[in-house]
């Protein structure tokens, strides 16, 4: 498991994808993590309160995860799809012929760079968030401990997206369907779906969502992100987006344990 876990990460390593991918989660999540906190000044105009809010805050801390988890997932995808893609993966079966292992060294390799794309994604939000909060006599709220929660949860967060990405390849594993659907989801879809049960208020089906049960995991409160205004506790946000990694990945696993590689 150690050997082929070892082997994963330098798969990943040995290419300029994941570095690529990192910049990217750091730029486009500082941009992203500026919106709520514009929205934050627009509100209340100069001298604004909106930084004396801890879920305000909060929100502008992972602003940039809506950006930052889409990337993650694309990440996840191209770690199956793309074997499959490039017919590496009779290889890679060969080498670790337990698929069952193979794949749950696959897991861990993505959940650590994961977790190193949400690390980049909430830095570059608490650093948006230095001159916003300062210039408006807000606090950074460290003192408190749903704060720290939330920066971790943040990070933890991506490398989930991460695993959804894994599970969609697994389960679709042409690399440019499971790039359509995972990204056509993630930016199209349930965007759309957020926005109607947002503005209607059905904060039950909205934090049945990924994205809703990310929200109500890091909790946060910018209308920005579409955030429920009844989330469920963060504990159950966590469970909730478990399930969304879990539900294509246990399916993919069934079936491709049992296909033959062509």
């Amino acid at each position: 498991m150690i050997a082929a876990f070892h082997a994963e990460v330098r798969k990943i390593v040995s290419t300029r994808l994941w570095w690529i991918t990192l910049i990217c989660v750091f730029v486009l999540a500082a941009g992203y993590a500026a919106l709520p906190a514009t929205v934050g000044v627009l509100e209340t105009g100069a001298g604004s309160t909106a930084f004396r809010d801890p879920g305000t805050v909060r929100s502008i801390y992972n602003g940039g995860n809506p950006l930052s988890r889409t990337l993650a997932l694309v990440v996840g995808i191209m770690a199956l799809a793309g074997e499959y893609r490039h017919r590496t993966i009779s290889s890679t079966y060969l080498a670790t012929p337990r698929r069952y292992r193979l794949l749950l060294a696959k897991a861990a390799s993505l959940f650590l760079f994961g977790l190193i794309y949400g690390a980049a994604s909430v830095l570059a939000g608490v650093l948006v968030a230095i001159p916003y909060v300062l210039g408006n006599d807000g606090s950074f709220f460290l003192h408190r401990g749903d704060t720290w929660r939330s920066l971790v949860l943040g990070v933890v967060s991506i490398a989930l997206w991460t695993m959804i990405g894994m599970g969609l390849g697994i389960l679709i594993q042409n690399l440019v369907v499971a790039l359509l659907v995972g990204i056509g989801f993630t930016f199209l879809v349930e965007p759309l779906v957020s926005y109607v049960l947002f503005r209607r208020g059905w904060d039950a089906a909205l934090n049945l969502l990924p994205s809703g049960a990310t929200n109500a995991m890091l909790d946060v409160t910018s209308p920005v992100l579409f955030a429920s205004a009844q989330p469920m506790a963060w504990w159950g946000g966590t469970a909730v987006l478990a399930a969304w990694c879990l539900l294509p990945a246990v399916v993919g696993a069934v079936v491709t344990v049992r296909r033959d590689v062509l």
